[in-house]
Formats: structure tokens, sequence, C-alpha cells
């Protein structure tokens, strides 16, 4: 169940459980350019969260994007054994990263694109959740009646979204906010290659002083992009997408005066088609990664 595999199923549902509401995404990929059949929110009465689930019953195949917090993300050198034995050897390189044993929990990996130029260690992604966490939001999906297929990660939904707008050789950097702050990825060829989460969060954007807050998250940004220079010398960084969200021309701005390449805003229309919905600017910021999670192409490796 735990797994980052991309499926090629049309049709595909994805939805993330946030405070006090669902976010969901519908996408059907029969089509060249994949299209959204439909995304929102749907509202959660306390903790009633199986009811409000089971609107997606009948949707078709779903996918569960975990919160911030329900798994452990890690940049490890990837160990020398054969692939069959490649999860169970990082299972125990990370042990000492974790708040819990290994024994009680789901490890998946991913794969770091290395370029032929490179000649240092590759590189994977250890992912792990635990297992009793995993077998509820399995068993609340459950009983909702939710054909649920995939558990899945905010890191690779926005790689997702990514993959689609990347132009050939050159990486691209996206960043958005998430319930634990901002959340700032790139990526090359389709792949993640790394991963950083900012102490940031959206209420920045209501401060009358915005240049001074974001003095801070515009450096980790450059140290971000400085660090990816260091490990894919000669890959350049063509932009930064920033997800849609209120105010988001006003953290452009702020974060372009400092950067030292393009700063754009990302749009959804050259990702998704959205023609089958009847308002596409209404589609909420939420959903972004529930789109990004919904995009999941086929392929045969994590």
């Amino acid at each position: 169940m735990f797994s980052f595999r991309r499926t090629g199923q049309s049709g595909f549902t994805a939805y993330l459980r946030l405070q006090g509401r669902i976010a969901y995404a519908r996408v059907d990929r029969r089509t060249p350019v994949p299209r959204l059949l439909a995304a929102g929110e749907i509202a959660v009465d306390g903790e009633k969260w199986r009811e409000a689930l089971a609107s997606l019953h009948g949707k078709g195949p779903v996918s569960l994007v975990l919160r911030p917090g329900d798994y452990r993300l890690r940049l490890v050198d990837a160990p020398n054994v054969p692939p069959e034995e490649l999860k169970s050897a990082v299972r125990w390189q990370i042990q000492d990263q974790l708040d819990f044993h290994a024994d009680d929990g789901t490890f998946d990996v991913l794969a770091v694109p290395q370029p032929e130029h490179l000649t240092h260690v590759r590189q994977l992604f250890a992912v792990a959740a635990r297992n009793t966490l995993l077998a509820d939001e399995t068993a609340l999906a459950l009983a909702a009646g939710v054909d649920l297929k995939v558990i899945d990660i905010l890191e690779t939904a926005q790689r997702n979204v990514a993959a689609r707008l990347e132009k050939p050789g050159r990486a691209l950097a996206v960043f958005s906010f998430i319930e634990s702050g901002g959340l700032l990825t790139l990526s090359l060829d389709g792949e993640l290659c790394m991963a950083r989460t900012l102490g940031v969060n959206p209420a920045i954007l209501d401060s009358s002083d915005l240049s001074a807050i974001l003095e801070r998250p515009t450096l980790e940004i450059q140290r971000t992009l400085d660090h990816f220079d260091r490990q894919f010398g000669g890959v350049p960084v063509d932009r930064l997408l920033l997800a849609p969200l209120p105010q988001v021309d006003r953290l452009g701005a702020g974060l372009a005066a400092n950067l030292a390449l393009p700063v754009e805003v990302l749009a959804l229309p050259e990702v998704v088609d959205m023609s089958a919905l009847p308002d596409p600017a209404a589609v909420p910021a939420s959903c972004f990664h529930a789109i990004g999670a919904a995009l999941r192409m086929e392929d045969t490796q994590p």
C-alpha cells in the first residue's frame, strides 16, 4: 500500500486530510494533457472524517497524500547491495533518524537522478511511516467505502506537477505552502532531486513589511540552490515556480528581488486541462498537492 510508484489508470482521485477539511482532486489522464475533472474541499464536522471521506465513494481508484508529520523523508547514500535488498538496507541505515523502531515502520525508496557527468556516490530518498498510522488511514478509507490504492507524500505530488513544466536538461524549483511551512523541491528529468521544508507560512503575506520577513526564507532558498549547484554541477536551474495562492504575486515580487533566477507563479492551466470545471479560478489553493498526486503516471520503478 505504501508506494510511490506511478500508475497508468485513468480517472484517479487524490486527497489530503487538512485541519477541518479534506482537499481533493480527480484527474483523467487518457488525453495528452491530463484533464482535471474535479477539485475542491469537503468540510469535516468535528472528527467525522469517515462521513466526509465518503463523498469520494464511487470515484474510482484513490490516493491519500500523507500530512507532513505522518512520515519521514531522508536523503541518504545508496547502499551497495543488490536491488532486492535495497529497502531492507535503507531501513536500518536511517533507524537512528526515526522516532520509532524500524520494525514498526513501512519503508520505500526514491532514486535521485544522477547525470552522467557526476561521479559522486549515488543517492536516494528513503521514506518511512509508522505501520499503525498507515493502518488507521487504510481503515478509515475502507470504512468510508473509498477505493484506496496508493499512499503518497507531498514531495512526490509536487514533483508530478513540476515534471509537466520542466525543460530538457534543466532543473525546476517549486515552492508551496504546507502545514509545516514552505516546501521547496527541485526536480530534474521528472524525478525529485532535493526537498526542504522552510519555517515560513502564508501568514507572512499579510505583513506590511514583507521584505524584512522574507530575508531568512530567501536566504534558505538561495542556500538550497547553491547546494544543488554543488551536487549537480553543470545542471542549471531554470526558474522558481510558486504554487498558486492568494497574494502569491506579492510573494513572487519579494523573492525575485533577491534571487538570481526567474521567479514565476505556477499556472495550473499549463499543467492540466481545466475546461471541465465550471470555474477554474475557484480551485482552492489547498488542492495543489491533491492535483499533483492525481497526476501519477505509469512507471515500473519507484
